[in-house]
């Protein structure tokens, strides 16, 4: 089995904090003419109310030729080279990482108000960490309509996800919180939180006591 049943990762809560975190996707789909896939990358909001991705790219995307098409999305976490060194428990080299697959329909949106509404909810969400954030309102309308002729929106409907969460899941408690400790001290503070946010709380009271 591949990835090995402790790397899997099923958990709604755990695949949709790394999205958010993570929110460049790469989008694959299929490239009739080569017989590989064609990949793109856009940034997507997820909305949790309907359920879906949301997002915009310019209509020269070839991915906007997909309407009514699955397509695959690849969200990459953290990650990082794990040396022997981190542990007198590690006997090879290693990498942690965290990614999300999705599989989804890909539908374009031609109402244009619901296209504002995107547009408005999209940069809300980026603009969020920013003191004083620049509002899609700030636009005057026909500015807007005249940038909507060259914008293509689009949701994607969840139809299956998983990740594939490589973080020393078959470590014991003590090797995880080694690794933890080597990756705060080298800055990768995202990666080490990940790991340990695989150590219950009993693993917890371990790992406090050997650092």
């Amino acid at each position: 089995m591949y990835p090995a049943r402790y790397f899997q990762e099923q958990h709604p809560e755990r695949l949709l904090s790394l999205v958010q975190q993570s929110p460049l996707a790469s989008i694959l789909f299929d490239n009739h003419l080569s017989g590989l896939n064609e990949v793109v990358y856009t940034p997507l909001v997820f909305d949790e109310a309907k359920w879906v991705f949301i997002g915009h790219v310019v209509k020269s995307n070839p991915l906007v030729q997909q309407n009514d098409s699955m397509v695959k999305l690849l969200f990459h976490g953290p990650n990082s080279y794990i040396s022997p060194s981190h542990s007198e428990a590690l006997t090879l080299p290693s990498w942690l990482y965290a990614n999300v697959q999705i599989e989804g329909r890909f539908e374009l949106v031609a109402d244009h108000q619901l296209k504002r509404d995107m547009m408005t909810q999209i940069t809300d969400h980026f603009e969020r960490e920013f003191h004083d954030p620049w509002l899609v309102s700030s636009l005057e309308t026909n500015k807007l309509d005249t940038l909507f002729k060259h914008i293509a929106f689009f949701t994607i409907s969840i139809e299956q996800w998983h990740g594939n969460f490589k973080l020393s899941q078959n470590k014991s408690p003590k090797v995880k919180a080694q690794i933890m400790q080597s990756l705060k001290t080298r800055g990768n503070e995202a990666l080490s939180e990940l790991v340990g946010s695989y150590i219950d709380d009993e693993d917890t009271n371990n790992k406090v006591a050997n650092y």
